[in-house]
């Protein structure tokens, strides 16, 4: 018994120095400090659930970390390893005993009905357009997303969902998530503060009226935004989407330079939430291209829906063996 004891008291000094060297316990080192307190005999001193014993909390498991505040501004991005370990497979669906397509650059979805700050891995991005629906453009940015297999979040301006509804609807129709722009795109903080939530109000009602999706992701028109607006918006169930890669696509640029620019941005992030506008003819052009980089270089596209994930349907034998197909190749 002495022995044992003695054992012990050297075993909490050898834990209390690992905690002040390193922050964390070794357990490495409490596995082999056990073993050699051991009498003839005994074999289960160096069992997880005899270290369990001794020390306090788990040793098989870190801390779980701190879950996201909530918050009244914009939300972004915070870019964390390891952020879509736990995301369960999608099933595949069959059309005619064929496998849907494939899409590599298609990437999770994330659920969001609170203002706070979205956790992605590194290489996820999330895929943004302001001040459409337009004729031509919009189309054929949709186009670009749809050849991929992957969804977006269209910050619809009021005034032109008003002006354009068939846009509005193709871009209902392809899966895309449906945010709010303002009605006429002003500097919402030089107005008076009626006539700013106001101008909200009215670009949330066209939008409404042109999509038949009431929209609950907001962004502000120039990224002006202030805190008695921010707290309008969280009145209403509304959440402000900020960005963290601008495409600056408004700027003269070929397709190329387009491209470079936002791949820059998003390699010295890591990935995020990238701005650009399906206004914009060059953004209509440059789209393609920008799809076929990101998916060459291991991107994943996320999709940012507003609400709780569903609750997980059974996968198929036949999905789980079309999924371990592609996982093979």
């Amino acid at each position: 018994m002495h022995r044992l004891l003695s054992g012990l008291f050297g075993l909490g000094v050898l834990a209390l120095a690992s905690c002040a060297s390193t922050g964390h316990r070794d357990t490495t080192a409490l596995q082999t400090a056990l073993v050699k307190t051991e009498k003839p005999g005994e074999t289960d001193s160096g069992t997880p659930e005899a270290i369990e014993a001794i020390v306090t909390g788990s040793i098989e498991n870190d801390a779980a970390p701190l879950p996201v505040p909530l918050q009244i501004a914009s939300i972004h991005s915070r870019i964390v390893p390891g952020a879509d370990a736990e995301v369960a497979q999608q099933p595949v669906h069959f059309v005619a005993d064929a496998a849907s397509p494939y899409y590599p650059l298609a990437g999770r979805t994330i659920y969001l009905d609170e203002t706070r700050d979205i956790t992605l891995a590194p290489k996820e991005v999330v895929l943004t357009f302001d001040d459409g629906p337009v004729p031509a453009k919009t189309p054929a940015v949709l186009q670009a997303l749809e050849a991929h297999g992957v969804k977006g979040l269209f910050f619809m301006v009021g005034e032109m969902a008003h002006y354009h509804p068939e846009i509005a609807q193709q871009v209902v129709l392809s899966g895309q998530t449906i945010g709010t722009h303002t009605y006429s795109h002003p500097h919402l903080p030089a107005l008076s503060f009626a006539n700013a939530v106001s101008n909200i109000d009215r670009g949330r009602d066209a939008v409404e009226t042109a999509t038949g999706i009431l929209p609950h992701f907001f962004r502000f028109p120039y990224l002006a935004e202030n805190k008695s607006l921010d707290e309008a918006l969280q009145e209403r169930g509304m959440i402000p989407v900020g960005i963290d890669v601008d495409s600056r696509d408004y700027e003269k640029a070929t397709t190329q330079e387009l491209v470079d620019r936002i791949m820059a941005g998003l390699d010295k992030r890591g990935g995020g939430i990238v701005l650009m506008h399906d206004l914009q003819g060059r953004t209509a052009r440059a789209i393609g291209p920008l799809l076929d980089r990101l998916e060459a270089e291991g991107y994943k596209a996320v999709q940012l829906k507003y609400g709780v994930p569903p609750e997980p349907k059974p996968e198929t034998l036949m999905a789980r063996l079309a999924r371990n197909a592609r996982s093979v190749r």
